[in-house]
């Protein structure tokens, strides 16, 4: 995944909430590794196996996964900080929690 994709898809989850799975309200962190072990979740971003979880919050939605591979995780990460610097609002996708490799 590259810088763009990653920005585009931020701006997706904070548009399109719903299309992540419905997180705890207050997650901690044996709840994020939970979701890690598991194994059954594929990254949003390229389809692989997840190994890093984070809740996002949408404010009509409530909490919601957000499964990533390493890879995609850190390009997310690096676009959410990127993207909220521009924006000066913290990025679209402002993380409760995160677990992963």
């Amino acid at each position: 995944m590259n810088a763009a994709t990653a920005e585009g898809l931020l701006h997706l989850i904070a548009a399109e909430p719903t299309l992540l799975a419905s997180a705890p309200a207050d997650p901690d962190e044996s709840d994020l590794h939970l979701r890690v072990r598991e194994g059954r979740h594929l990254c949003l971003g390229c389809g692989q196996p997840a190994r890093c979880a984070v809740v996002v919050n949408s404010g009509a939605h409530g909490p919601r996964w957000l499964d990533l591979c390493s890879p995609c995780w850190q390009t997310v990460r690096t676009a959410n900080v990127l993207f909220g610097e521009v924006e000066g609002a913290g990025g679209p996708a402002g993380a409760d929690g995160q677990a992963g490799s």
